[in-house]
């Protein structure tokens, strides 16, 4: 497979998600960062420091991201009770409630994605996407 092929993907994708190209997003007052972040963080506890090594910046970046989530009530950060240099980050009820509509407008949309591809090539899809995914998640790119 030519790489260049799945970088157009990459691509595709962070144009269709507008996180490129907008200060909007498809849910209403949070930045298409900020639904990065929310998604991201999902239903787990993170350390600040891991959540900034996921997202690829710095701690003191992240510090400014979540200030206006913590702010909104969507984000929760604490101090690690088992170590108190850590800050632990958490989505808040509120939080969870827009990982929701966020989870919810996403299937929507791809649903109807999908709607586009032969019946035959579904499945043979869904074991490709599956694959990627998860050598995805295992992946790191070096921010150089």
């Amino acid at each position: 497979m030519n790489p260049s092929l799945l970088g157009e993907l990459f691509n595709e994708i962070l144009i269709k998600s507008t996180i490129l190209v907008s200060d909007k997003s498809f849910i209403d007052d949070l930045t298409p960062r900020q639904v990065h972040i929310v998604m991201d963080i999902g239903t787990n506890v993170l350390r600040h420091g891991e959540l900034a090594g996921r997202l690829g910046v710095e701690p003191s970046t992240l510090t400014r991201t979540l200030d206006p989530l913590v702010k909104k009530g969507l984000v929760d950060r604490q101090l690690n009770p088992d170590n108190r240099r850590e800050v632990l980050i958490k989505l808040s009820y509120d939080g969870r409630s827009v990982l929701n509509k966020i989870h919810e407008k996403m299937n929507r949309g791809c649903a109807e994605l999908l709607k586009h591809v032969p019946e035959q090539q579904l499945k043979p899809m869904e074991d490709s996407v599956t694959l990627l995914l998860t050598i995805m998640r295992q992946f790191h790119f070096k921010h150089e």
